[in-house]
């Protein structure tokens, strides 16, 4: 039984570090005329072509969090 539970726990943190991986590379701010672009013609991007440097600041702080958390999941692995 407990090497079930050892089984789980193995599973979820790889689960977690490629999600916040994957998180960190799509908020990346180098991505952001991509995101500019995807958005055209939308309220979001509109909101982004107004307010450039707002968003880039935005996704600079969303990026280093999702990657901070990456790299501690991908740590927490056994």
């Amino acid at each position: 039984m407990r090497n079930t539970n050892q089984s789980e726990s193995i599973k979820i943190p790889r689960w977690r570090a490629y999600t916040w991986g994957v998180l960190a590379a799509l908020t990346c701010p180098c991505h952001l005329p991509v995101l500019a672009l995807l958005l055209s013609g939308t309220a979001a991007g509109a909101f982004v072509s107004e307010h450039w440097s707002l968003a880039a600041l935005v996704l600079a702080v969303l990026f280093i969090l999702f990657l901070i958390a990456a790299l501690r999941a991908f740590r927490e692995r056994p």
